[in-house]
């Protein structure tokens, strides 16, 4: 049986855009390659608590390198019928280590 699903749209937003190049070391290019797998797997990640009912939030981490470091990655996965439905990476930011030190 083939799967005739269109695979969902994926966008990264101009404020998740902007953050990115803030950050530099190559994050435009982790979240890009995180956006492109989004549109084949859309609840990739940890589903988020939401005071919107039925709005589906996800978080997921990209991995640090020597130059930027660790992310985490927040995006609404905006699916009403009929689906995929479209996904906006909406905020970037660095990921925190213990006792609130940050990069």
């Amino acid at each position: 049986m083939s799967d005739d699903r269109q695979p969902a749209v994926a966008e990264i937003t101009r404020e998740a855009h902007a953050r990115c190049l803030a950050l530099g070391g190559g994050a435009l290019e982790a979240v890009e390659v995180l956006r492109v797998e989004l549109e084949k797997n859309p609840s990739l990640g940890r589903r988020a608590q939401s005071a919107v009912e039925g709005m589906k939030i996800y978080t997921t981490r990209v991995e640090g390198t020597d130059v930027r470091p660790a992310l985490t990655v927040t995006y609404v996965y905006d699916a009403p019928p009929p689906e995929p439905g479209l996904i906006r990476i909406a905020l970037v930011s660095p990921v925190r280590l213990a006792g609130g030190a940050g990069f």
